[in-house]
């Protein structure tokens, strides 16, 4: 019993080791089909998958041929159909896959409206994968040469600009503004001083009348009777009774001048 467990570490050891170089070869078979596997993946950035495909009326084509509906021609997307004449694709052969149906197809012609990636098929040409009433179908095709066939796809979208973060910090209110208080307002006016002027009444100058006058006077004012007036006389002034004076001496005189004219004759 001693020997036997030597023995089994003995028998061990070489099962141990073709273990360890099974495993180490297996690990190596695998590494290289991982590797072929990514080969083959390199070659799909050359594949357009999911490109739209769409039918119409061939003609005389933008690579200068003249074809029929019954020919498996395709327009080629302007993005990838490139410059000058004609287009640097036109004449290869690609071959074409969709619903589990495979053919080759001829660039011919140009189509601006189909995007990166897009073809438009003759009529029999897309008979070939789909009856015309389906309109619009998305298949997967190749350049047969291996080529990219120039051109690039068009840039991504932006991404969406991130919304802003927004702050809940209270912010207090400011404080109203203090009103200004009316100021008062006076309308009362000093009024100007009144100047008057008083003009002095002119002084009655005395009126000198010769003895004829006055007797004339005097003896029409007898035979003349007195004007009646509803209006009351006015009180004689100072003036007026130094001029009855005045008339009485006259009238004296007058009378004396004719008793002495009387005693001559």
């Amino acid at each position: 019993m001693l020997l036997g467990a030597p023995l089994v570490s003995l028998l061990a050891l070489p099962l141990l080791a073709l273990g360890a170089s099974t495993h180490g070869a297996a690990h190596s078979s695998r590494h290289q089909q991982i590797a072929k596997r990514h080969t083959g993946d390199v070659q799909l950035h050359k594949r357009f998958s999911n490109a739209r495909w769409t039918f119409y009326d061939v003609g005389l084509g933008a690579c200068g041929k003249w074809n029929v509906q019954s020919d498996f021609i395709v327009a080629l997307n302007s993005a990838q159909f490139g410059g000058g004449y004609p287009g640097p694709n036109c004449f290869k052969s690609i071959t074409m896959t969709y619903n589990g149906k495979t053919t080759q197809a001829t660039i011919m012609d140009e189509c601006p409206g189909c995007p990166y990636g897009g073809l438009d098929l003759s009529r029999g040409l897309f008979r070939f994968f789909a009856a015309e009433s389906v309109g619009v179908i998305q298949g997967e095709w190749h350049f047969n040469d291996g080529s990219g066939g120039g051109g690039s796809p068009p840039p991504p979208p932006p991404p969406p600009p991130k919304p802003q973060p927004t702050t809940s910090k209270w912010v207090p209110p400011l404080p109203p503004k203090p009103t200004p208080k009316p100021q008062p307002t006076t309308t009362w006016k000093e009024p100007e001083p009144e100047t008057t002027t008083s003009t002095p009444k002119p002084k009655p100058k005395p009126t000198t009348t010769s003895s004829t006058s006055t007797s004339a006077h005097i003896s029409t004012s007898s035979s003349a009777p007195p004007k009646s007036s509803s209006t009351p006389a006015p009180a004689p002034t100072l003036v007026d009774q130094t001029a009855n004076l005045q008339r009485m001496d006259n009238v004296l005189l007058g009378l004396g001048g004719i008793v002495l004219a009387g005693a001559q004759v």
